[in-house]
C-alpha cells in the first residue's frame, strides 16, 4: 500500500502530461481543417514540400492547383497543405 501511495504523484504528473500533449494536438488539428476548408478558387496555397501554387479547383481530398512559373496544373491532397496566401485577405488589408 505505501509504495503505490509513493507512486501516485509520478501517476498523476504523467496523466496530466498526456493529457495537456493531447489537447494541444487537436487544436492544432483543428486550425489545420479550418485551413483547408477555407480554401477559394484563386488562392495561392504552399505545399508541405515548399512549392507554392494557385488553386483552380477543389475537390473533396485534393486541390487542382496551377504553377506560377509555367502555368501547368496538378492534382495536390489536403493533407499536403502548409499555408495559405488568401487573396481575399490581401484585397481587405490594402483597402
Amino acid at each position: 500500500m505505501q509504495g503505490i501511495i509513493s507512486l501516485l504523484p509520478m501517476i498523476l504528473i504523467f496523466g496530466g502530461m498526456i493529457f495537456f500533449m493531447n489537447r494541444s494536438q487537436k487544436k492544432k488539428q483543428k486550425k489545420e481543417e479550418e485551413q483547408r476548408n477555407s480554401i477559394q478558387v484563386g488562392d495561392e496555397i504552399v505545399t508541405i514540400g515548399g512549392f507554392v501554387f494557385r488553386v483552380v479547383s477543389i475537390k473533396d481530398d485534393h486541390f487542382v492547383v496551377e504553377s506560377l512559373a509555367d502555368h501547368s496544373k496538378n492534382k495536390v491532397m489536403k493533407w499536403a497543405l502548409s499555408t495559405v496566401n488568401t487573396i481575399h485577405e490581401e484585397a481587405q488589408l490594402n483597402k
